[in-house]
């Protein structure tokens, strides 16, 4: 089965969700993430929406693959509380930089815990769950299947968090965008890379100067000017990572479960390593 909670806050929620309830049963949930047991899911909101298959069981008299209708509702944020929580946020330089490239900062939860409230739930009191099986407890094994599925779309999209809670990403990205930090980075993040152009070779070629026919030795041997004492050490281009960060450590088209962002950067350091030795 793929690994589900790639990112610190896909496992932090799973964490703590399984803090509410028995781990069996949030256990018997996640089986139904892989094998297409979930054949659609929809946020709307505060709410995601899904319909999973259930499994034939003689013993509730089902004897027919069922298909049921499964619903988690999430307790939202009150908007004073979100006005004061950007205000926080639009101050940290760190927060906003992460968030506008697609991370959730690893310490979001404490200027957020500062006022009272927080992006995971911390009891079933935030979490309204509807399911049309059998099972009466709650979670039952399909609103637990979604709690993981959940979690594996949030190492994708962090953003789902916030907008479970009340708001939408594409506000949040405003709000941010609207504070001084968030405008600075947001110009650096919108430049136009400039024109490129095709070079006839790929080293510079020496300029050619015209010299006397004939020179004296003494200007031959010494030369117009001095050799400098000591070369300073060639630096290595900074590569720009703007394009790739802005995808963030999972973006859609990457399946594996190691961060697309961290296999880039060990790509660039071992091109980096080779372009020293030849060189």
């Amino acid at each position: 089965m793929k690994k589900i909670g790639k990112t610190w806050w896909g496992r932090r929620f799973i964490e703590v969700l399984e803090s509410f309830t028995e781990p069996g049963r949030m256990a018997r949930g996640r089986q139904y993430v892989g094998g297409h047991r979930i054949t659609h899911w929809e946020l709307r909101g505060n709410r995601i929406e899904a319909r999973i298959r259930g499994r034939i069981s003689p013993y509730y008299g089902i004897y027919e693959e069922p298909v049921y209708e499964t619903r988690i509702d999430f307790a939202t944020i009150p908007e004073a509380a979100w006005d004061e929580a950007i205000r926080h946020i639009g101050e940290k330089a760190g927060f906003v930089s992460r968030l506008l490239f697609n991370e959730m900062p690893d310490e979001i939860e404490k200027p957020l815990a500062e006022l009272g409230f927080g992006l995971l739930p911390h009891s079933w009191k935030e979490l309204k769950t509807c399911c049309t099986c059998p099972d009466g407890e709650n979670p039952c094994k399909h609103v637990a299947g979604l709690y993981y599925l959940l979690a594996a779309r949030l190492d994708q999209d962090p953003f789902l968090l916030f907008e479970l809670r009340g708001l939408p990403r594409a506000e949040l990205i405003q709000r941010l965008k609207a504070t001084p930090l968030g405008a600075a980075l947001a110009s650096a993040l919108t430049e136009e890379p400039s024109e490129l152009r095709s070079a006839e070779s790929f080293f510079f070629r020496p300029e050619l100067i015209a010299l006397p026919e004939a020179a004296p030795p003494r200007d031959f041997w010494r030369g117009g000017k001095r050799l400098p004492p000591s070369v300073e050490p060639s630096q290595p281009a900074a590569v720009s990572g703007i394009l790739i960060r802005k995808g963030g450590d999972y973006p859609p088209f990457w399946t594996r479960d190691e961060s697309f962002v961290e296999v880039m950067d060990a790509f660039y350091e071992q091109v980096r390593k080779k372009a020293k030795d030849w060189l």
